[in-house]
């Protein structure tokens, strides 16, 4: 550590030291890690503070103005501080704004704890202070108090310097070298724990945790294992196993008939379509019933999960507590797609490359921690960036660079092969819907052979396909690709020196073709995104946070069209780059002399042809666009105009999930809360191919849900609002922003707003922030005030909040409890029909002589509005209303189709004023009797 330090925490007023002020200040002066003074106050603001702001530090306006100026605490802070480094978490905000604010010429030289806690602790779920705080355990009395917060840093700080002392000192040199690279202060103090450790003691140095031997299973079926379905049955009545062993058991009616149900379709090999509501116990329904199938007749049963959520719930609740409470022998493997898994070759090649980028050093930091620590190597244990996302790709199991039992890695420690060896041994395998898909991609051939199949979450079976059977490719791909070349071309450059003129001769030709595909997939992407954004601009068109054009070559006006000499340029440069890379593959293979290193060699220049190869085959299919059932697209984000994608997707899926998906199982069960329009299964039979197979195969059941919808939510329709349109945006939004903190005054906050547009969430949340923050409500904006999981959870711990969400937040969203009583729809949740695979099922719906929006679009907003109003309701206890801002549900025929897919009888509609009153009444209990103007739906 740096001998001497000073610890610094700030709290302001705001964000922007340009604006904002400080109004407290904690220094610590840190001695060989231990606090040898400090300095301390609260400084009196010239402006007043927001109310947010005095909310979040538990600050007050009468304290604040008891306290001393900025001007007259300068002295004592700049003295305090002398010329000594800097240390804090986030270090640079307090740094940045002691310089801007006070003019202090802070040193350069800053210990940033956050930092160090990124690299050390790769897999702590939040690098905020008081979150690694909770997840370290250490005690912090306050937080956003300087003080606390100074000495909580202090304390992180020692926990992680803890943490490198008892780490491999050969790691720790590695780990130094990345830090070098990456231009961080803590690679010299690493590097001297480093040496210390070295001078201690050698040990051999492993750069991966080894593999545990697991203990194998006794799979021997116990005397009271049910021998027929009708046992199976009896354990879920009352007095039944289930009631005896597992804690706050409760019978329900609706979870036996749907245990009944999947038995039969697995034993008659059928396939069943099963909606159950929510508090059904629908995982539970079809778990029991597929672990005693697998055990009866010894073989697999695949499950898949569309979120990550369910796959946990089912991994680490639902299975464990059914193999507790019965005691079955049976074994289980949650298996990913095999880019979620470390590559031991793809890392210790990058361990021996030596030549990255920051960026690049930085994340392969905090990979070398996780990879003494993780038995799996699934990247989900690791809190990854946008950025490391991507990065990741260089180092994940990829099936053109996997050399399978050639590796010298597959027999034991390859993370692959283990899982997939548990997998051949499993009853039941976990998967989420990729996967599934992957595999039926693959023509099965990814997953071990299993009979029978049960999909959750089956409400999302088409666009998962659609998703996984289409292709993509990215300009951050193609770069990534063309930095790998070079890499090697440069490790190439020493071997042809030290070999012969020919080899010089091909890597010289090779240099220039890498030249002249950089410049030409520079010169293509450029034209392309200009053309895209202006396009996408001029259409007037909101598709979520990203810019979309579809391509349809040969049309007039097609981009692909007018670049037509760029994209030659393009595939021309990428074949010519390819084959100047397999001539120099091919001379090292016959010519130069074999050793580990050149082994290590051709086995990279064949996994990057590979990968060459396959970029340029997506190129040239989504770039030409003549594929048949194909739809083609561009795709830019609109925060990153470097993230760039050129997309495809199938239009239809029906009869490819027919042919390799319901053909090769005996029995499927799909089920979802929301798989019927108006209680019927005709569209998702439809969509999803299930009408190529015999009627007398398929079975439905439909079970409602054990809540008291009509007692326990009100659904309420308000009339009188402005419609959107062309020039008519200032006053719709001014009015939904009045409309919604009207219903926020009334419902005490606790409000999920569901928006059907990034555009008009973000207009919205502008004109909605300066209101509450003067009433002391907390706005949360998706992807404005934090990503999905960090917003839901303040929104959680909010007692009076709004919580704003797009389409992501109509499903998943769990809010029990207190947190929520009040959901509002902004619109009915119909997709965009310029988004270019809508707009091309509803051309091949058109070309059949169908009706696009009634076989199409109602459909699929009905089931998605369907799951907009099961965010309120989530427990028996639970009560609250669910309030439409869109009058199509009254005043268009259509309207109907949704109120009758509902599980409520009655609603309410009319003005605001009057909508009110009737809300307040409702969340009063007392008063809930004196509701009138229900209307039957």
């Amino acid at each position: 550590m740096p001998h001497q330090a000073i610890v610094c925490d700030l709290e302001t007023t705001g964000l922007n030291p340009l604006q904002d002020e400080i109004i407290e200040i904690a220094l610590l002066r840190l001695v060989e890690g231990e606090i040898t003074d400090q300095f301390h106050t609260l400084i009196r603001p010239k402006q007043k503070v927001p109310e947010a702001i005095l909310r979040l530090t538990g600050l007050s306006e009468k304290l604040l103005a008891a306290s001393p100026s900025l001007d007259e605490v300068l002295p004592l802070i700049t003295n305090f501080l002398g010329k000594n480094p800097l240390m804090g978490h986030n270090v640079s905000f307090d740094r940045n704004f002691l310089q801007t604010v006070t003019g202090i010429p802070v040193v350069t030289r800053a210990y940033d704890t956050r930092e160090l806690a990124r690299i050390l602790l790769p897999d702590a779920p939040s690098y905020q202070l008081a979150e690694l705080c909770r997840f370290l355990g250490i005690e912090v009395k306050r937080v956003h108090r300087a003080m606390d917060d100074a000495l909580a840093a202090v304390q992180l700080y020692r926990r992680l310097l803890d943490k490198t002392r008892k780490m491999d000192g050969q790691v720790l040199l590695y780990l130094t070298a990345f830090l070098q690279q990456a231009g961080s202060p803590w690679a010299d103090e690493i590097s001297s724990v480093a040496l210390e450790s070295c001078s201690q003691k050698i040990k051999r140095t492993v750069l991966f945790k080894p593999p545990i031997e697991e203990i194998e299973q006794d799979l021997t079926c116990s005397p009271d294992f049910p021998q027929s379905p009708q046992e199976l049955f009896d354990l879920l009545k009352p007095g039944g196993s289930l009631a005896v062993h597992m804690v706050n058991y409760e019978y329900r009616p609706q979870q036996l008939h749907m245990v009944e149900a999947v038995t039969r379709a697995l034993e008659e090999e059928k396939i069943l379509l099963m909606e159950a509501g929510t508090g059904t116990g629908k995982s539970m329904a079809y778990l029991l019933p597929a672990l005693y199938w697998s055990i009866s007749h010894k073989q697999r049963v695949l499950i898949a999960t569309r979120t990550i959520n369910l796959q946990e719930q089912l991994w680490q609740r639902d299975i464990p507590l059914i193999k507790t409470a019965l005691g079955w022998p049976c074994r289980v493997a949650l298996v990913k797609g095999r880019q979620n898994y470390l590559c031991l070759q793809r890392w210790l090649t990058i361990l021996q490359a030596g030549n990255w980028t920051a960026g690049e050093a930085a994340f392969y930091a905090r990979i070398l921690v996780w990879t003494q620590q993780t038995v799996t190597g699934d990247k989900s244990e690791i809190n990854l960036t946008g950025f490391e996302q991507e990065l990741w790709q260089e180092l994940c199991s990829d099936s053109e660079t996997c050399q399978g039992s050639r590796c010298r890695w597959f027999a034991r420690s390859c993370y692959v092969s283990r899982i997939r060896f548990k997998a051949e041994k499993a009853n039941l395998i976990i998967v989420n819907h990729s996967l599934l898909l992957s595999d039926v991609r693959a023509e099965n051939r990814l997953l071990p052979e299993h009979a029978v199949l049960i999909v959750d979450e089956a409400h999302h079976l088409e666009d998962a396909a659609t998703e996984q059977l289409g292709e993509t490719i990215s300009r951050s791909a193609l770069f990534r690709w063309l930095n790998k070349v070079n890499r090697i071309l440069v490790r190439i450059k020493e071997l042809s020196l030290r070999e012969n003129t020919s080899l010089n001769s091909y890597h010289q030709k090779c240099l220039g073709a890498y030249s002249r595909a950089r410049q030409a997939v520079d010169l293509f992407f450029n034209l392309l995104q200009m053309m895209v954004i202006q396009k996408s601009l001029a259409g007037d068109q909101d598709i979520g946070n990203k810019y979309i054009v579809r391509l349809q070559p040969g049309s007039e006006g097609d981009i692909t069209s007018i670049l037509q000499p760029e994209r030659e340029n393009l595939l021309f440069a990428l074949k010519d780059l390819l084959t100047g890379l397999k001539k120099i593959s091919e001379h090292i293979e016959s010519f130069v002399v074999k050793d580990e290193e050149n082994n290590n060699l051709t086995w990279e220049f064949t996994c990057l042809i590979a990968e060459g190869t396959r970029i340029l085959a997506v190129l040239e299919f989504i770039l030409k666009g003549t594929m048949a059932n194909s739809v083609f697209w561009v795709e830019i984000d609109k925060e990153e105009n470097n993230h760039c994608f050129l997309r495809a997707a199938p239009i239809q899926v029906n009869k490819i999930l027919y042919d390799y998906l319901y053909q090769t199982k005996k029995s499927i069960v799909l089920t979802s809360a929301t798989l019927t329009v108006e209680n019927s299964f005709t569209h998702y039979i439809e969509r999803t191919g299930l009408d190529l197979i015999p009627p007398e195969r398929i079975l439905a059941l439909r079970v409602d849900s054990p809540f008291q919808y009509d007692s326990q939510a009100l659904l309420c329709i308000v009339k009188g609002l402005p419609t959107p349109g062309k020039g008519k945006g200032d006053i719709y939004f001014s009015t939904l922003a009045s409309t919604l903190l009207n219903l926020a005054d009334t419902t005490g906050g606790r409000m999920l707003v569901l928006f059907t547009s990034h555009q008009a969430l973000r207009e919205t949340y502008r004109r909605l922030k300066p209101e509450c923050l003067e009433r002391s409500i907390r706005l949360l904006g998706h992807n404005l005030d934090g990503n999905q999981w960090h917003i839901l959870k303040e929104f959680h711990n909010t007692e009076k909040a709004i919580l704003m969400g797009a389409f992501s937040f109509w499903e998943g969203v769990d809010l029990p409890g207190p947190a929520l009583n009040c959901v509002v729809m902004v619109k009915l949740p119909f997709w965009a029909p310029r988004v270019p695979v809508v707009e091309a099922r509803l051309e091949d719906l058109a070309s059949q002589g169908k009706d696009g929006f009634l076989h199409f679009s109602l459909p699929q907003a009905i089931i998605r509005f369907k799951q907009g109003f099961g965010r309120l309701i989530r427990t028996t206890s639970d009560r609250g209303v669910v309030i439409i801002l869109d009058e199509r549900l009254l005043n268009k025929k259509y309207g109907r189709h949704f109120l009758n897919s509902l599980p409520v009888k009655n609603y309410i509609e009319g003005d605001l004023s009057l909508l009110k009153k009737q809300i307040a009444r409702w969340l009063n209990p007392d008063a809930a009797c004196h509701i009138k103007s229900n209307k039957e739906i």
